[in-house]
């Protein structure tokens, strides 16, 4: 589903929209690698450019030789290797000493997954078009997914749910464009699954539902999902052999066992659905419309007279969805961490938003005014709740709740339960309590002020009292260097050209629609 296209093409609109999207989200990007499993995958990345695999010890495992290994899959390190090699020579040619450097390699990386979420909308645009979904509609569903939902936070982490969620979205759109005998194979079907699953193994199950839904038992059209999940599951067990000397060795331990599974049903799902901390119905609300759209694509989409194709396309990734949310919330409902922690809202279901958002792109074509309006109230809220989210690291607002450091195991059924499920304890509310205060402290000017002295923490970078000073910052990475005394004018500099960038990147977006709308 690649986005280069001619003029008026809806592959050039998609290329404007992730653009434009890029830019907006390097502008609110935080600039920092701090979560443990962030800094493990970095050190994972950085050790492969060096040949090896071990990494520092922190959230690791010991494995071969007595040296260190993240638990985690090795997907993502492998395709952030550029941007990692990038970070790394910008570091040594920045003259800074050790401690300036570590930050300035983060400071790169941290974009990575702005470009991951970027290509997602645009690719998202796409994909709603070829499956009959009409250019404005598409466009909505497309800014409602970018900027409504916590993946314009996640877009400012150094995780693999976006990865994840490209990997999905690949796969639900071109099966169903290839099961429609709109193309002759499903070969971005098998890129995405290679994609999702070699960044994380438990995508193995949704994107398999994806294509036995959608592809049926047509052995032509499984060659290349095949040939893509053999190669990501080959990946793992090359990966695993050379960390623990054995290829079925996760990392993950007694999690990957079905002893790790004791939440009991009814409550993981109210949790990853509906609770006041990790609802997703709550961290996206515009999902409130996702039923009338899925009842759409069960009758075939948009219904357009003159696209037959693409109305099966819509049907066959119509059901798709649905059972791969289903597989997805039958996988981590009953998790013992269901809840992701620490994160943003509900981020074990964040991969499934791409495929969420089809639906709600089809219950926008066509919609009533009154449903029109709906959409935009709902987005309203969503953008509120991101604005949270993006403005205060979730990290900070955590520790301010005394979630972290963590006081009981997360497997406790009481681990972060009045975070989790009282309304009263909302992180949703909690982050833009903060925001208000460090707002209101910046405009007074009592800025947080890095002091640089003290003894450094090796995972974040900063000593203990500046932590206590970054409580009161905002999760902007302008932000942290005016906390770190770099000069007001080369960050205002530097916000100008990203401004600049955005705007002419939406007048582009607003010329390749205009051309679009021409071609018919």
């Amino acid at each position: 589903m690649a986005m280069k296209g001619p003029v008026g093409s809806p592959r050039a609109t998609a290329l404007a929209i992730g653009l434009a999207v890029f830019w907006i989200y390097a502008l609110t990007g935080g600039g920092r690698i701090v979560g443990s499993d962030e800094i493990a995958m970095f050190d994972l990345s950085r050790a492969m450019l060096h040949g090896h695999i071990d990494v520092p010890e922190s959230s690791t495992l010991k494995g071969v030789g007595g040296r260190f290994y993240t638990k985690n899959a090795a997907g993502q390190a492998v395709i952030a290797l550029p941007i990692v090699a990038l970070a790394e020579g910008a570091a040594r040619a920045s003259g800074l000493p050790a401690a300036g450097r570590e930050l300035a390699a983060r400071f790169v990386v941290s974009f990575f997954n702005a470009a991951v979420a970027a290509l997602l909308i645009g690719l998202f645009y796409l994909g709603a078009r070829r499956l009959g979904i009409g250019a404005r509609p598409a466009l909505g569903a497309a800014a409602m997914l970018a900027f409504t939902t916590p993946l314009w936070v996640y877009s400012k982490s150094f995780m693999a749910e976006p990865l994840e969620a490209l990997g999905l979205l690949l796969v639900c759109v071109d099966a169903a464009r290839a099961r429609a005998n709109e193309t002759r194979d499903a070969r971005y079907a098998g890129i995405g699954a290679c994609l999702a699953i070699s960044v994380k193994l438990s995508m193995l199950a949704p994107a398999l539902v994806l294509c036995a839904t959608i592809l049926g038992s047509r052995p032509r059209l499984w060659v290349w999902p095949a040939i893509g999940i053999a190669i990501a599951l080959a990946g793992h067990a090359f990966y695993d052999l050379k960390r623990s000397g054995a290829v079925l060795a996760t990392g993950y331990g007694a999690q990957a066992t079905p002893a790790a599974y004791t939440t009991p049903l009814l409550v993981g799902l109210y949790g990853l659905l509906l609770s006041s901390g990790k609802g997703v119905m709550w961290f996206a609300p515009v999902l409130w419309l996702v039923p009338r759209g899925w009842s759409a694509m069960s009758r075939g989409g948009a219904h357009r007279a003159d696209a037959p194709l693409r109305r099966r396309a819509a049907w066959y990734a119509g059901w798709g969805i649905l059972l791969a949310c289903v597989a997805c919330l039958a996988l981590y409902a009953k998790f013992q961490h269901w809840a992701g922690d620490g994160s943003w809202g509900p981020r074990y279901l964040v991969p499934l938003l791409p495929l969420a958002f089809l639906a709600v792109a089809f219950a926008l074509h066509g919609a009533s005014r009154n449903r029109r309006r709906l959409a935009w109230a709902l987005a309203l809220a969503g953008l509120i709740v991101q604005i949270g989210g993006v403005s205060i690291y979730f990290g900070a607002q955590m520790r301010e709740a005394g979630d972290y450091p963590y006081r009981v195991p997360l497997e406790d059924p009481r681990s972060m339960s009045d975070s989790h499920f009282n309304p009263a304890f909302s992180p949703i509310a909690a982050h833009w309590g903060m925001l208000a205060r460090n707002a209101g402290e910046h405009l007074r000017g009592a800025a947080p002020r890095l002091s640089g002295g003290g003894e450094v923490d090796p995972r974040l970078g900063v000593s203990a009292a500046d932590q206590r000073q970054l409580l009161h910052a905002l999760d902007f990475w302008w932000a942290y260097m005016g906390y770190a005394g770099i000069a007001r004018g080369a960050i205002l500099g530097a916000i100008g050209v990203l401004l600049a960038l955005a705007g002419a990147a939406l007048i582009v977006l607003r010329r390749a629609l205009a051309a679009e709308a021409r071609a018919g």
